[in-house]
């Protein structure tokens, strides 16, 4: 292995204890390295929190601590961080536990209306038509919605009950 190759190794295992909670490569310093991965978790925080305000301010002082302990059992998909990504796989989880805020739910119809999660952990525009249905606010009124190419988007509430 040339030393080109080995550098390049050490950089890749070094990126993936910062940002994917991996060990520390041999030869790093694990007390820096620490406190430059926690520097990178809170800067990872901010971001979601700046791409998903809405989320963020629903769940108020409690936001911090749950995306950190939501973060630590998710690390980084890839090196290249995607914040509007990250913040929703989040809210994936928060729905799946029950404990997703309802005045939330706006922003999540937004991002499903036009994006889409790859599997790199990237987001990819969404084309064409897109139809979702989301229930929407306090209330809990569904809302259909309907994204046309260009952008535009059309939303209905429709008739029911309020729960």
């Amino acid at each position: 292995m040339s030393a080109r190759e080995r550098l390049a190794k050490a950089q890749a295992e070094l990126a993936r204890a910062l940002g994917m909670g991996e060990p520390v490569p041999a030869g790093f310093d694990a007390e820096r390295v620490g406190a430059a991965a926690e520097a990178l978790g809170m800067k990872r925080r901010r971001l979601v929190q700046r791409t998903w305000p809405v989320l963020a301010a629903a769940l108020g002082e409690g936001f911090a601590a749950r995306f950190e302990r939501w973060a630590r059992e998710n690390p980084l998909l890839g090196v290249e961080p995607n914040p509007l990504a990250d913040g929703r796989r989040f809210a994936g989880s928060l729905r799946a536990s029950g404990a997703f805020p309802a005045e939330a739910e706006e922003e999540w119809l937004a991002f499903e209306l036009r994006w889409r999660l790859t599997d790199e952990g990237g987001v990819s525009a969404r084309w064409g038509v897109v139809l979702k249905t989301a229930r929407v606010g306090r209330a809990r009124r569904r809302v259909l919605a309907v994204r046309l190419p260009g952008g535009r988007v059309f939303r209905w509430r429709l008739p029911g009950r309020e729960r």
